[in-house]
């Protein structure tokens, strides 16, 4: 193994560790009680992640990107545009309520939202391929669709039953007549389940 490998394997391990750290114990930790948590001497903590703003940006940005691992492995066995944003909506309410530090530390700062961010370049993929099939408005500004989408996933349905009534109220702009078939084909599908 050459020693650059050996040095990113051992930084990506560090990485692991603090975004571990976060996911059990929280992000409202001095820099003191994180370094005795994880057994390292503070100049340690320092060494490895610069200062604390640093080790919550880098484990966020794994957080984020395990997170759109997750979603894309789900949304692969969907079968048309709606499919894929029920599994997102779906996939965020898990998160809010499974990994609540990491979702707290993002809706906090509004990180998800970000239209460059990993949850919204997921779902614009999911809106660029309902358009190649023909499921969505072709018209559609697919920015603007999506930031209206993740304020309303991460404002109003996290902590709510997803329903038929609270999918089309959020996929109704988007859908053209094939579209709204297919979601309604979906919404049948979850309430007969």
């Amino acid at each position: 193994m050459s020693s650059t490998k050996k040095t990113n394997t051992t930084y990506q391990k560090k990485i692991e560790e603090i975004y571990q750290y976060y996911m059990s114990y929280g992000f409202d930790h001095s820099v003191e009680e994180i370094a005795a948590k994880m057994g390292i001497a503070k100049k340690t903590f320092f060494n490895r992640y610069h200062s604390k703003e640093n080790s919550a940006k880098l484990s966020f940005d794994l957080w984020m990107r395990n997170i759109a691992g997750r979603v894309r492995a789900r949304q692969a066995a969907c079968n048309n545009v709606v499919e894929a944003l029920v599994v997102f909506m779906a996939e965020m309410q898990v998160i809010a309520a499974e990994e609540t530090s990491y979702y707290t530390f993002a809706a906090e700062r509004n990180l998800m939202m970000d239209v460059k961010a990993p949850f919204a370049k997921i779902v614009m993929e999911a809106l660029q391929t309902g358009k190649q099939h023909y499921q969505i408005w072709e018209s559609l500004n697919i920015t603007t669709y999506t930031t209206f989408f993740l304020f309303n996933v991460f404002h109003y349905v996290i902590d709510k039953k997803l329903d038929g009534d609270m999918i089309r109220y959020l996929l109704m702009p988007a859908m053209n007549e094939r579209g709204m078939e297919l979601m309604e084909f979906v919404i049948g599908s979850m309430e007969d389940a």
